[in-house]
């Protein structure tokens, strides 16, 4: 069982550890964040590990986990290689943008795995984290060894060569943050129209769940439904209308663009339509 040490543990490190820990697959070793007292907290979240202001000598068969910012991994890499008297035998980092060639230094078995999953909330990140797709890319060595510690902890781990990392991240950004934006505009709405925010927030979740076990099932043309797939002119100005009247000029400005990205798929589903140029045009007038 390889023993992680973790160079910066915060609300991702930290839930995928206590994970992985809790499946008994990983023993926890030196957590070290910015200061001792954080990495004493991430310590006593995972229930293991030993809180440290730096990361001291490794043995040889040590696995080093690196939890930091994108922008910090290829600074982290050169200074902890120049340090570090013995090199990990695997290191890897939960960055789904920066190549797992920034990890260079620290030697040849490197991977990156960037689980799909919101952590902004670790306790429920933990209890949810069956099935979890991880995505990896990396050296086949270190894929090899990560493979069954993360599908021993219920994740799906899955490996592929990148051509673009960046786009790849892009996806998932779209995909999850993009997500809770326009759940955000879809509740500002629906406040304005006098729903509650407690049922608004129950109610449209429960909504986009429904489209999202669609899109599990059918591509995203097959999944659109609603008055600007079926090209409903005067529907689709009632929308226009009333995010006008309700939101600010830049809230009204997102909707009108999610709007026409719209229109643009239900084109690709069914063919253009007479209506869709009218429709496209009501877009893009402001009220006064």
């Amino acid at each position: 069982m390889p023993r992680v040490h973790i160079v910066g543990c915060g609300r991702t490190a930290r839930s995928l550890a206590r994970v992985l820990h809790a499946s008994g697959t990983i023993r926890i070793g030196q957590v070290v964040n910015r200061s001792l007292a954080s990495s004493t907290g991430a310590v006593e979240f995972m229930g293991a590990g030993e809180p440290a202001e730096k990361l001291d000598a490794l043995a040889v068969d040590d696995w080093l986990m690196l939890g930091l910012p994108d922008g910090q991994l290829a600074a982290a890499s050169g200074q902890l290689a120049a340090r570090l008297s013995v090199k990990p035998a695997l290191v890897f980092h939960l960055s789904g943008s920066v190549s797992s060639e920034v990890l260079s230094p620290l030697g040849a078995h490197r991977a990156a795995v960037h689980p799909l999953r919101a952590f902004s909330n670790p306790e429920r990140a933990v209890e949810s984290f069956h099935g979890t797709w991880c995505v990896a890319e990396g050296n086949a060595s270190a894929l090899e060894s990560l493979g069954p510690v993360f599908r021993s902890g219920g994740g799906r781990f899955v490996t592929f060569a990148p051509t673009s990392k960046a786009a790849w991240h892009a996806a998932t950004v779209v995909a999850s943050n993009f997500l809770v934006v326009i759940n955000g505009l879809a509740r500002e709405l629906a406040v304005q129209a006098g729903v509650s925010e407690d049922d608004a927030r129950q109610m449209l979740a429960d909504l986009q769940a429904g489209t999202l076990a669609s899109l599990a099932d059918m591509s995203a043309t097959q999944a659109l439904t609603g008055p600007f797939e079926r090209a409903d002119e005067a529907a689709c100005r009632r929308l226009h209308a009333a995010a006008h009247e309700v939101l600010s000029p830049a809230r009204a400005d997102l909707f009108d663009a999610l709007a026409r990205a719209t229109v643009e798929l239900a084109r690709d589903k069914r063919g253009e339509r007479a209506a869709d140029r009218k429709i496209l045009t009501a877009l893009t007038s402001r009220r006064d």
